[in-house]
Parts: C-alpha cells; sequence; structure tokens
C-alpha cells in the first residue's frame, strides 16, 4: 500500500473528505519531515507508516469540532496539527507559533513548498505574542501538561478566544483542578483506525468576570 494509499483509506475511516491536493499536500509533508529529520527532531523517531496513523490521522480527525476563523497553533513543532488544518482548509488562516529558530525554518519551507498560502510562521512565544486578528480559537497538541499550557495561553485567552487542547487518554487527571478562573466548556471524544485508547479535544475558557463587565456597563 503507498502512503497516498494509507492516507486516503485513513481518513476516509476517520470521516474526513479530503480531496487530491489535499492528499498530494500531506504525502509531500510527510516527504519533507522524513528529509528534515535526518537534521533537526521534529516528532521523535517515527516511520511513514507511523506518523500517518499516529499524527496526521489524529489532526484530521479533530477538524470538524474546530470553530470556523484563524486559529493559532502554539508549540507548532513539525506543524501537527497547523499545517494538517490549513492543508484540509485552505480558506482558514493559520498561524503557527514556535519559538525554535530551526523547527520555524522547516515550517517555513512547508508553508512555501506545499504552498500554503493561509499560513504564518511566527518565531515567539505565546506568552508575548499578540495576534493581529481576532482568534476564533488557540490550538495545541502535545506541548505542555494543562497546568502549565493554560498558563502559557492565558494571554491569547483573556479576550474569551477558548484553547482547544488535543490529549490522550491521561486528560481526567490534567482537568481534576482546573485554576477556579478556567471552565471546562466542551469535550469532544474519539478513536482513531487501529488504536484502542480515547483521545479527547477539549475546550477551556477564561471565567468572565460579572461584577467587571456590571460596572463598565454602569
Amino acid at each position: 500500500m503507498t502512503q497516498a494509499d494509507r492516507l486516503a483509506q485513513g481518513l476516509a475511516a476517520t470521516g474526513v473528505i479530503a480531496d487530491g491536493r489535499a492528499l498530494e499536500q500531506l504525502a509531500g509533508w510527510l516527504a519533507l519531515h522524513q528529509r528534515w529529520s535526518r537534521r533537526i527532531n521534529l516528532t521523535g523517531p517515527a516511520d511513514a507508516d507511523e506518523l500517518i496513523d499516529r499524527h496526521l490521522l489524529d489532526c484530521a480527525r479533530v477538524l470538524p469540532m474546530l470553530p470556523r476563523g484563524p486559529l493559532v497553533d502554539v508549540g507548532s513543532g513539525a506543524g501537527l496539527p497547523g499545517l494538517v488544518v490549513a492543508i484540509m482548509e485552505p480558506s482558514r488562516s493559520m498561524f503557527l507559533l514556535e519559538i525554535l529558530e530551526r523547527r520555524c525554518a522547516f515550517l517555513e519551507q512547508a508553508a512555501l513548498t506545499l504552498g500554503l498560502d493561509n499560513v504564518s510562521v511566527v518565531r515567539a512565544r505565546c506568552e508575548d505574542w499578540r495576534p493581529p486578528v481576532k482568534l476564533a480559537g488557540v490550538l495545541a497538541r502535545a506541548v505542555a501538561p494543562l497546568p502549565k499550557l493554560l498558563a502559557m495561553t492565558a494571554p491569547l485567552m483573556a479576550d474569551g478566544t477558548p484553547l482547544f487542547a488535543m490529549k490522550g487518554p491521561g486528560w481526567r487527571d490534567e482537568v481534576a483542578d482546573l485554576p477556579a478562573h478556567i471552565r471546562l466548556t466542551g469535550q469532544e471524544h474519539y478513536r482513531l483506525p487501529g488504536r484502542d485508547h480515547d483521545h479527547v479535544l477539549l475546550r477551556l475558557e477564561q471565567q468572565v468576570d460579572d461584577d467587571s463587565c456590571h460596572e463598565e456597563g454602569g
């Protein structure tokens, strides 16, 4: 089975539809990843089949669960999930936030090679970056445990922007002691083909201070 066939079958099994161009771009990401991984660590040791089954399908699976509008992928690394979202939804603006220079170079090369005009690569910590547009959400996958992730993304969430955190089986331990000002407002559970454990996309929002709102409103 070719990589393209594996991709197409895996996406179909998750219920995500990809056209021919998207499949070509995902295959192009795989080729770039294999070349760059000889020089820098992007996702840890992984062959092409594992990259498809464990990473690309996981990123594609959450697409129907995301809000419309611009998103930022914090700690984007190899572009998972940001580049996958940008490939599958070319009309959506995607910001890829990454602090490491060599990973930013990979992301920029991938966006250029794959023809992703909807991608902006930003080298910055999410604590220090201010988006040029109103974001529909902050997206994070395999960045940090939830308490640390919430601290990192707090400035981006301050204006009411929700955080969408992709988590594995241990997610319940991470949400057990959320800060008082954070609300878990959604959880979408899903499984990937050939895997026997649940994945979840968590939606978290900062609690609005009703008292301050009343004061401002008179």
